[in-house]
């Protein structure tokens, strides 16, 4: 091997180099995994500590819907006539 020909391949191993690390900067630069771990962890935090709100908001809004229905249960109640009061006799105007 000459010593021409080795130190083209150690320029070459510089520059390959080089333009790694140039590119590993830009990469860190655009995708910080640092900075993107901790928003992750800050919503994940404030996910946590928003849950029992969540829940409430839920069991008013279950409970909201089970008031409409018996509301509703109610009204076709006192709407119609029932069978089971009458007898066997069906109502012959539905």
């Amino acid at each position: 091997m000459s010593i021409q020909s080795a130190e083209a391949l150690l320029q070459l191993h510089i520059k390959r180099l080089l333009n790694f690390w140039g590119f590993t900067k830009a990469y860190l630069r655009k995708n910080n995994p640092i900075k993107l771990f901790l928003n992750q962890t800050l919503s994940t935090i404030k996910e946590m500590l928003s849950v029992r709100q969540k829940l409430k908001k839920i069991q008013y809004r279950i409970n909201y819907e089970r008031y409409k229905l018996k509301k509703t249960e109610l009204i076709l109640a006192q709407n119609s006539e029932h069978v089971f009061l009458k007898g066997k006799s069906l109502n012959q105007t539905r």
